[in-house]
C-alpha cells in the first residue's frame, strides 16, 4: 500500500479553482520567486491532514481562498480531503469534507459540506494508511499516558517546513511543540516495524490474563486461609459477627472446625423482624401537620380574645364618659325653662351672639344619652360570656398542643430506634454475605481442584504472552531497524559530502537527532556546524527512514515534502534563479542534493514521491523534467485575478 499526493487545490470566494498537480512515484519540484506561495503548499497538506491550527501565513492566501483541498492517491483510489479556510484572523475551521473513490476535484466548493470532524478525519486517514490497532505502554513509573500510533503521528515523518529543515536542534516536523517529541518516540517502534501488527491484541490478552491470574490467586489464598487454625481473615470475620450481633459475644472457636461452624451459623439466613407502628395518627408527618393546624387555631382564638377585651375596654370608657355628660346635661336643665329667650343670658339678661340650646333640646340629648348607656349595660354581659368561652377554647387547644408535642417527641425517639435497628440489620446482612462468600470459597477449595488447574493455566498463558511481548526482544528489533536506518543515513551523508559523513551515523531515538560516532566520541547534530550539514542531515535522515518504511511496507504516507532545501546556499533574499550546478561549491552542493532526491525515486524507491518547494533552478534536463510548477513573472499560488476581486 502506498499513499501519495496527486494534487492540491484552492478555491476562491466566487467558486474559482486553482490546481497544483504532482506526479506519483518521482521527484516533483515547485520552483519560483520568493513570496509566491510555495511554502503554503506544505501548510495546506498539514492543515488538510487534520492539524488543529492553520499555519498558512497571513496575507493574500488567507484573504483570497475559501477552501483548501488535497487529492490523495491510494494505489489508484482517489481520496479527497477539503477544509474551509478559517480566514485572516481564524485559528482553524471545523468544516471538513472527506470522500473516497473520487476522480478529481469538484469544479466549485459547493459539494463541500461538513461530514467529518478533525478526530474523525484522523481516524479515516489511519484506516486509509492501514494502521492496525496498536498501543505503546510507557515503562512503569512513567507519567505519560499510553499512546496509539495513528495518522496524526505518521505525518511527522513526511513534512519538513522551511524553519525545520535547517534547524540543528529539531529533526522532525513539529518536534518543538509540547508533547510532540514523546509522541514521536513512543510511536517510532510501531512505524519502523519493531512492534508486530498483533502486538496490541497480544498486549490486551496479556493484561486480561494477568488480571484473571491475580483474581484466581486471591480467591485461592482466601479460601486456603480457612484451613489454617487462627486464620487472620476467619478470626476477623468471627469478631465482626459478634460485634454486629450475629453471634453471642462469648462465642469462641477452639479449632478450625469450630470456627467453620460458628461462621456458618453467622451466615445462616434469618428472619429480620422490624418494629412497626400501625397507628396512622402517630406518623410523624401527620403529627406535625396536626400541630401546625392547632397552632393556627390557637392564634385565631388569641386574636378574637384580644378583640373582645378591646370592646369591653372601650365600653367601660364610654360609660364613664357618658355618665359625666349626663350629669352636666342634668345640671343645665335645672337653670332653664321653656319660656326663656334663647338669645338672652338667663343669669345676667345680656344679649348672646350665639343662641343657647333650649331646655327641650337639652332634655332630648339627655334622653338619647340615657338610651346609649342602657344599650352598653345590656351588651356588656354578652362580651364577658364570649370572653369566657374563648378562654375555655384556648385552654383546650393548649392541652391538645401539649399532647401532640409529646406524641411528636415520642415518634422521633421511635424513628431513631427504628433507624438504629435497621442499620444494625443492614450491617448484619453485609457481614453475613462476606462470611458466606468466604465459606463458599473454602468449600470450593476443599472439594474441587478446579481452581488450582485454572491458576496453572492462567500462569502458563501469562508466561507465553510475556515471551511474545518480551521488551528486550522488542528493543532488539528496534535496534536492528534503527541500525538499518543508520546504514542508509551514512550512505546518503557521504553522497552529499557532509561533514563527519565518513563516520558511522545513527538516529538517536532518545534525543530525536542524528549522531556521528567519531573517534573522539559521539557528535550530535547540534554540535555539527554549517547550515549545509543541518539541511543535509535532515534530508538524509528522512530518506533513510522512508527507505525502511517502503522496504517493510509500513503504514506511513509514501511522500516527503521539503521546503527550501537550498536555503543554506541560496536564502530567499538571494534568488539567483537558474544555476548550472558546477560554477562554485554552493551550486555543486545544491546539485548533489537534488540529484540524490531524483535518484532516490527514480532508481531505488519508485513507489516514493518527493515534493520540493524551492527558488533555485538547475540547468539540467532531469531537473527540468521534475519541475511541475514554475512561479515567476507574476505567477503565484493565488492567481492575480483573485486578488483584484477581493
Amino acid at each position: 500500500m502506498t499513499l501519495q499526493l496527486r494534487a492540491i487545490a484552492i478555491y476562491s470566494h466566487v467558486g474559482e479553482r486553482r490546481d497544483i498537480e504532482f506526479a506519483l512515484g518521482r521527484l516533483n519540484i515547485v520552483t519560483g520567486a520568493s513570496k509566491t506561495g510555495k511554502s503554503a503548499l506544505l501548510d495546506i497538506v498539514d492543515y488538510c491532514w487534520g492539524r488543529g491550527e492553520c499555519t498558512i501565513a497571513e496575507g493574500e492566501i488567507r484573504r483570497s481562498v475559501s477552501w483548501f483541498a488535497i487529492l490523495l492517491d491510494r494505489d489508484g483510489e482517489g481520496i479527497l480531503v477539503a477544509r474551509r479556510n478559517p480566514g485572516p484572523a481564524g485559528k482553524a475551521s471545523d468544516d471538513i469534507f472527506f470522500e473516497r473513490g473520487v476522480a478529481g476535484f469538484p469544479e466549485t466548493p459547493e459539494p463541500f459540506i461538513k461530514n467529518v470532524t478533525s478526530e474523525g478525519l484522523r481516524a479515516q486517514l489511519s484506516m486509509v494508511l492501514g494502521i492496525a490497532e496498536n498501543r505503546h505502554v510507557p515503562e512503569p513509573g512513567s507519567t505519560r499516558a499510553p499512546l496509539e500510533a495513528s495518522a496524526s503521528q505518521a505525518i511527522f515523518f513526511c513534512l519538513q517546513a522551511q524553519d525545520e529543515i535547517a534547524n540543528r536542534r529539531l529533526l522532525f516536523h513539529r518536534q518543538g511543540e509540547q508533547f510532540i517529541p514523546s509522541h514521536i518516540k513512543d510511536t517510532l517502534p510501531y512505524f519502523v516495524g519493531a512492534m508486530g501488527e498483533d502486538h496490541y491484541l497480544q498486549r490486551m490478552r496479556y493484561d486480561e490474563a494477568r488480571a484473571r491470574l491475580r483474581r484466581l490467586e486471591r480467591d485461592y489464598a482466601e479460601a486456603r486461609a480457612l484451613t489454617n487454625e487462627a486464620s487472620g481473615t476467619a478470626q476477623s470475620l468471627l469478631v465482626e459477627a459478634k460485634r454486629v450481633g450475629l453471634l453471642p459475644a462469648d462465642a469462641f472457636a477452639e479449632s478450625s472446625a469450630d470456627l467453620r461452624n460458628l461462621l456458618a451459623t453467622a451466615a445462616a439466613p434469618r428472619e429480620l423482624a422490624y418494629a412497626r407502628d400501625d397507628d396512622p395518627a402517630a406518623d410523624l408527618t401527620d403529627l406535625e401537620n396536626r400541630r401546625r393546624r392547632l397552632r393556627g387555631e390557637m392564634q385565631e382564638v388569641r386574636e378574637e380574645i384580644a378583640d373582645v377585651q378591646r370592646l369591653e375596654r372601650e365600653a367601660s370608657e364610654f360609660q364613664i364618659e357618658a355618665r359625666e355628660q349626663e350629669a352636666r346635661l342634668a345640671s343645665i336643665g335645672l337653670l332653664f325653662d321653656d319660656s326663656g329667650d334663647a338669645e338672652t343670658c338667663p343669669l345676667c339678661d345680656s344679649h348672646l351672639s350665639t343662641p343657647i340650646p333650649s331646655v327641650s333640646e337639652v332634655r332630648r340629648s339627655l334622653t338619647a344619652l340615657e338610651g346609649q348607656l342602657r344599650s352598653v349595660r345590656r351588651d356588656n354581659p354578652r362580651l364577658q360570656a364570649r370572653q369566657a368561652e374563648l378562654e375555655a377554647r384556648r385552654n383546650a387547644l393548649d392541652e391538645q398542643l401539649k399532647s401532640v408535642q409529646a406524641d411528636i417527641l415520642t415518634r422521633i425517639s421511635e424513628n431513631e430506634r427504628l433507624r438504629i435497628e435497621q442499620d444494625q440489620f443492614t450491617e448484619q446482612a453485609r457481614t453475613a454475605g462476606r462470611i458466606g462468600y468466604y465459606l463458599e470459597n473454602a468449600r470450593a477449595i476443599a472439594s474441587d481442584e478446579g481452581i488450582r488447574l485454572a491458576i496453572a493455566r492462567a500462569r502458563a498463558e501469562v508466561s507465553e504472552l510475556e515471551q511474545l511481548l518480551d521488551q528486550e526482544a522488542l528493543e532488539e528489533r528496534l535496534t536492528t531497524a534503527l541500525g538499518l536506518v543508520g546504514r542508509d543515513l551514512t550512505r546518503y551523508a557521504r553522497l552529499l559530502e557532509l561533514e563527519h559523513g565518513d563516520n558511522a551515523l545513527r538516529l538517536d531515538r532518545k534525543n530525536l537527532t542524528v549522531v556521528a560516532d567519531t573517534i573522539d566520541g559521539p557528535l550530535a547534530l547540534p554540535q555539527i556546524g554549517s547550515g549545509e550539514n543541518w539541511v543535509g542531515y535532515h534530508v538524509a535522515a528522512h530518506l533513510a527512514l522512508h527507505g525502511l518504511f517502503r522496504a517493510r511496507k509500513r503504514p506511513v504516507p509514501a511522500f516527503l515534502m521539503l521546503d527550501q532545501p537550498s536555503q543554506a546556499h541560496y536564502p530567499p533574499e538571494r534568488d539567483v534563479g537558474e544555476i548550472d550546478g558546477r560554477s562554485d561549491e554552493d551550486q555543486a552542493a545544491v546539485a548533489r542534493l537534488y540529484r540524490l532526491l531524483f535518484d532516490y525515486c527514480a532508481e531505488h524507491y519508485p513507489d516514493m514521491q518527493i515534493i520540493v518547494m524551492d527558488h533555485v533552478e538547475l540547468l539540467e534536463d532531469w531537473f527540468r523534467d521534475s519541475t511541475v510548477q514554475k512561479w515567476r513573472d507574476n505567477i503565484k499560488l493565488v492567481p492575480v485575478s483573485w486578488l483584484r476581486s477581493t
